[in-house]
């Protein structure tokens, strides 16, 4: 007899339990999270002062001018504009009219790399979601990927992919849920800072010579953020401090959603 009440009381006790995690979890589905998701040019590539000279690569870059098979002088490192646009932007290519040209050159084969570095590091307003860049490939066994600071001063890579193909292709990734892009002290708001570019190159890859093309490089982000009775404040702490947090509270950065401008803003359950 005892040994059944014991297995009784066990049972009301697992039924009890059973029924606090359902509780609980109806709870936390039924909370509306909102978001506002926005597309946000980051680099357009259209002209070469938004980019560094090529300096930061592997040991065995070349640098100096090379007489091709043909008998043409090439210079390299070499970045240029081609006043061209990948046709499949279609409404994003009305405003761009050319792309950047990087070629580069190396002494012998091995895993060199090389890094494109923005003349200036932007930091992305809101959340970044997913980010994408159109790359011209031609067929040059690489890969490429970018890195991104957080506000605590650690760097990620994101990997978009191989360059093995010819043509345009837009290549993109999403953002790691891990990736810190908010603090929970205000001011909250602190967005990724776009270090550079990273080519890569196979070691079975030739050396000599490397040509790639990018245009339009843009994120999906949630700019949202709250609006509550004293987010004016907020809003001046984060212009105050400098670093991650001056550009989500300004003209372009995070957007305050409250009363009366929910017609863009999403609720995700």
């Amino acid at each position: 007899m005892k040994f059944y009440r014991s297995m009784r009381d066990n049972f009301r006790y697992l039924v009890i339990v059973c029924l606090f995690i359902c509780i609980n979890s109806f709870a936390v589905y039924g909370q509306n999270i909102s978001v506002y998701m926005e597309k946000r040019l980051l680099y357009n590539f259209e002209t070469l002062d938004e980019w560094q000279p090529i300096s930061n690569a592997s040991r065995f870059m070349f640098t100096g001018e090379r007489t091709n098979e043909n008998g043409v002088v090439m210079k390299y490192p070499n970045m240029r504009l081609f006043a061209t646009k990948p046709y499949g932007m279609g409404n994003q290519g009305y405003n761009s009219t050319n792309s950047l040209s990087v070629s580069v050159s190396f002494f012998r084969r091995s895993y060199n790399f090389f890094d494109l570095v923005p003349t200036v590091q932007k930091i992305i307003p809101g959340k970044a979601q997913t980010l994408d860049v159109w790359v011209w490939g031609g067929n040059y066994n690489y890969s490429i990927e970018m890195l991104f600071s957080d506000y605590r001063g650690y760097t990620h890579t994101l990997p978009l992919g191989s360059l093995k193909y010819i043509g345009w292709r837009n290549l993109s990734t999403a953002v790691p849920s891990f990736i810190p892009q908010s603090e929970p002290y205000v001011p909250r708001a602190k967005g990724l800072r776009f270090l550079n570019f990273r080519f890569w190159a196979s070691p079975e890859e030739r050396a000599d010579n490397f040509v790639v093309l990018l245009d339009y490089f843009q994120t999906v982000t949630d700019t949202f953020r709250e609006s509550y009775d004293g987010s004016d404040i907020e809003t001046t702490l984060g212009q105050e401090v400098g670093g991650s947090s001056s550009e989500q509270y300004t003209e372009g950065g995070a957007r305050v959603v409250g009363e009366g401008s929910e017609e863009n803003t999403e609720e995700q359950q």
